[in-house]
C-alpha cells in the first residue's frame, strides 16, 4: 500500500504529511473521497492546484510568521513558568506551580515514530511524578483512513493530579478577555484532534500497551512515517496561519471567553455548558438555568445548529447556541472543569434525549471533572493580552468538537478502498501535463461545498467543476438539503417550471407555487 501511495504521489514528490489542519478540515467534510485519498497519499494540494491553474488563496506574511513564533517563544521562556501558572489559574489540577520547579523532559528522537514513543514514556514518567510538568511540542499520532497521522501541539501539560491539558498557542489577540469567534473557533477543532491523539496514548497507558505498532521510544529504530515519510509538520516546521498563528490555522465557532492575563487578573462571564458550578442532575442531564454569576446556561443539547440535528453529509456545523450567543469558553476559576460529565459514552456527545450519560472511558476507567482517561476535555489558549505581547489565557471546552471531529473521521472511507477503484497508472504527479492531472483528479469523486473555500487548496478546481455540472452543492449545504431528490440546478429549475418531478414530492410543490407565484407577479408589474 506504501507503494502504491507513493505511485499516486510521484516518484519525486515529496510527501505532504497530515497535520491537524487538515484532519480538522478533512472531518467537516468526510464525504469528500478525493480529499481522503490526495491527504492519505501526501500529495501536495498547494503545488497540485497551481499545476492545475487554480491556485489557492492560502497565504501567509512573513511579518505574521515571525510574531507568532516570538509569541510562543516568550509563553514558553524561563522552563515555561507562566504557561504553568496561567494552566493553574484557568484549570488548577495541583498546587500551584513553583518557579524554575516544572519538569521539562526532552523529546528529542529519531523520526516521527521515535519522537511518538519518546513523547509517551515522557507522559508516563511525568504522570507517575506527580509534579507540574511541561512538553515542549509532542508527537502524537492518530489512525486517519488507515494512515498514520503525526500531530504535534504546541504544548501539553500534565499537572499533578495527573490530567493532561492541550496547549494551543496563537498570536491573535484576546481583547478584554474575549477573540475572535471563527479564529478561536478554529483553534478548537484543531485542539479537538489533539485530544483524541492523547486519549488514544491514555487509552494504551491503561492497558499496559507500549506504543502506537512501529514505534520505537528511544528513536534508534525509527523509520519514519509509514505513510508520508520522516517530515513532520507542527509550528515549528510548518508556517502559522494568516493570522499570524503558530499552529495549524483558524476555523470558525466560538468566541467569547474568559481567562487569566498576565498580571493575574481574570475575566469573568456566563458559564459555558450548562450550571458548571452545580454539575450534573442524578439522572445524568445538564439543567438550563441561572450561573452562579447570572448567566444562563444551557445543556449540551442546545449549543448551535448541533441542537437541530447533523446536516445531510453527516457534519454538525458550528455556530450561535440555541440563545443565540457564541459558545464562551470554559470559566478561569475552573468551575467548568467540573460541570456536566464528560465520562465515555458522553466523549460521544449527549444522548438523544439530551442527557449526558456516564460510562467507561477509552482507557477502561470511569473520568471524572471535564476529562477522559486523564485527558482533559478543555483546552488551554493563550493569546496576546489587548494589544501588548502578555499571555492571556482561557479553557476552551472542545466537547462538541472533539465529539464530531471522531464520529467524522470514523466515517472516512479507507484510502486502501479509494485507491483500488483506480484505473492502473493514474498518478497525481504535480510535474504532469496539466490535461492528464486535471483528468487524474476528475477520476477520483469530490464533495464540494461553499465552506471548502476556507479550508482546502483545491476548492477553486472543485467549484469550477461543481458549477459546470450544476450541482445544487455549489450553492451550499442547507439550500441541497431543503430540495430533496433534487440534485442538480437545471433538475431544479425544470421542477419549478411544472416539467419535471413528482408533485407529490414536498420540494417540488413548494417549487411549483413559488414560480407561480414568480409570475403572477411579473405579470401584474407588466399591467
Amino acid at each position: 500500500m506504501r507503494q502504491r501511495l507513493a505511485e499516486l504521489r510521484g516518484p519525486d514528490v515529496p510527501p505532504q504529511p497530515l497535520d491537524a489542519r487538515a484532519l480538522a478540515a478533512l472531518a467537516a467534510n468526510p464525504g469528500c473521497r478525493r480529499r481522503a485519498l490526495l491527504d492519505g497519499a501526501g500529495v501536495p494540494k498547494t503545488a497540485l492546484a497551481q499545476s492545475l491553474g487554480s491556485p489557492s488563496g492560502f497565504g501567509q506574511s512573513q511579518f505574521a510568521f515571525m510574531r507568532g513564533h516570538a509569541f510562543e517563544s516568550r509563553v514558553k521562556s524561563d522552563g515555561g513558568a507562566e504557561l504553568l501558572r496561567l494552566t493553574h489559574a484557568c484549570l488548577g489540577g495541583g498546587p500551584e506551580p513553583e518557579p524554575g520547579s516544572a519538569r521539562v523532559p526532552d523529546l528529542t528522537a529519531a523520526g516521527p515514530q521515535g519522537r511518538v514513543g519518546r513523547t509517551e514514556i515522557a507522559l508516563r514518567e511525568a504522570t507517575a511524578a506527580g509534579a507540574w510538568t511541561l512538553l515542549d511540542h509532542p508527537m502524537l499520532t492518530l489512525d486517519v483512513a488507515g494512515t498514520p497521522a503525526y500531530l504535534e501541539p504546541d504544548a501539553v501539560v500534565v499537572a499533578p493530579d495527573g490530567t493532561w491539558t492541550v496547549v494551543e498557542i496563537k498570536s491573535f489577540p484576546m481583547i478584554d478577555g474575549s477573540a475572535d469567534a471563527a479564529k478561536v473557533g478554529a483553534a478548537a477543532r484543531q485542539s479537538a484532534v489533539y485530544v483524541l491523539a492523547l486519549e488514544e496514548v491514555a487509552a494504551r497507558m491503561a492497558t499496559g500497551g507500549s506504543g502506537p505498532s512501529g514505534s520505537d521510544p528511544s528513536g534508534s529504530a525509527a523509520r519514519g512515517s509509514a505513510a508520508h515519510g520522516s517530515a513532520v509538520h507542527g509550528p515549528a516546521a510548518d508556517p502559522s496561519a494568516a493570522d499570524g498563528s503558530t499552529a495549524d490555522g483558524p476555523t470558525p465557532d466560538e468566541s467569547a471567553m474568559h481567562g487569566s492575563a498576565a498580571d493575574g487578573s481574570s475575566a469573568h462571564g456566563p458559564a459555558t455548558h450548562g450550571s458548571a458550578a452545580d454539575g450534573p442532575a442524578p439522572d445524568g442531564t445538564v439543567p438550563d438555568g441561572p450561573t452562579p454569576d447570572g448567566s444562563t446556561a444551557h445543556g449540551p443539547a442546545t449549543h448551535g445548529p448541533a441542537a437541530d440535528g447533523p446536516a445531510p453529509d453527516g457534519t454538525v456545523p458550528d455556530g450561535p447556541t440555541a440563545d443565540g450567543s457564541t459558545t464562551l469558553g470554559a470559566d478561569t476559576g475552573g468551575s467548568a472543569a467540573h460541570g456536566p460529565a464528560t465520562h465515555g459514552s458522553a466523549a460521544d456527545g449527549p444522548t438523544p434525549d439530551g442527557t449526558v450519560a456516564d460510562g467507561p472511558t477509552p482507557g477502561g476507567v470511569t473520568a471524572g471533572g471535564g476529562r477522559v482517561g486523564g485527558v482533559r476535555q478543555q483546552v488551554l489558549l493563550v493569546c496576546p493580552k489587548d494589544f501588548s505581547n502578555l499571555p492571556a489565557a482561557s479553557a476552551v471546552d472542545v466537547r462538541k468538537q472533539r465529539a464530531v471531529t471522531r464520529r467524522q473521521l470514523s466515517r472516512l472511507t479507507r484510502v486502501d478502498d479509494i485507491a483500488a477503484t483506480l484505473p492502473p497508472g493514474l498518478t497525481f504527479d504535480v510535474n504532469r501535463p496539466a490535461d492528464e492531472l486535471s483528468a487524474a483528479v476528475d477520476a477520483v469523486p469530490a464533495t464540494y461545498a461553499p465552506e471548502c473555500l476556507a479550508a482546502c487548496e483545491l476548492a477553486f478546481h472543485c467549484r469550477e467543476r461543481a458549477r459546470a455540472r450544476g450541482e445544487l452543492t455549489s450553492l451550499g449545504r442547507a439550500l441541497r438539503a431543503d430540495l430533496g431528490s433534487l440534485a442538480t440546478v437545471e433538475e431544479t429549475l425544470a421542477a419549478a417550471r411544472g416539467e419535471a418531478g413528482d408533485p407529490d414530492d414536498p420540494a417540488v410543490s413548494a417549487l411549483r407555487r413559488a414560480g407561480a407565484l414568480r409570475a403572477e407577479a411579473l405579470a401584474g408589474g407588466v399591467r
